[in-house]
């Protein structure tokens, strides 16, 4: 059942990190419309949709008691996103880090959201890791099995 803990577990971490880039997303829609009316109503949809979302993970959070869970968690979710990052010079190559975001198609906008947010969970998910934990993890990348 191992395998069916951790997948939920990823599962709820994934909906997470998309509600989080979905409000930032609407947040700066909003600045770049300059409209409120325009986008709120994605906004408020985005921010419940985080606040469920931030419930069920607090909830499972609370049953997560085994270091060993704890630990496959944290590994498996930065390989993932390490993954993710892999691809963010296809998903993020039309885009300049210089580029007016008045003139963004929404699509880049949302890519560069969901970028940064994942380079971020990656730095904080490296820096909470147990020595037991960054081991296992750089094993992990070197692809050697245990």
């Amino acid at each position: 059942m191992q395998s069916s803990f951790l997948d939920h577990a990823l599962l709820l971490l994934q909906q997470h990190a998309y509600a989080r880039v979905l409000c930032e997303f609407h947040r700066m829609e909003e600045a770049r419309c300059r409209a409120v009316d325009v986008a709120t109503h994605g906004r408020v949809k985005a921010q419940v949709r985080l606040a469920v979302c931030e419930r069920r993970l607090a909830a499972y959070q609370t049953q997560l008691t085994d270091p060993d869970k704890v630990a496959a968690v944290r590994v498996a979710r930065a390989l993932y996103l390490r993954f993710l990052l892999s691809s963010a010079g296809s998903r993020l190559q039309p885009w300049c880090d210089g580029e007016d975001l008045s003139h963004m198609p929404r699509s880049h906008m949302f890519e560069w959201i969901a970028h940064d947010y994942e380079q971020l969970e990656l730095a904080a998910l490296e820096d909470a890791m147990t020595p037991a934990e960054t081991a296992l993890y750089a094993r992990s990348l070197e692809g050697v099995d245990d």
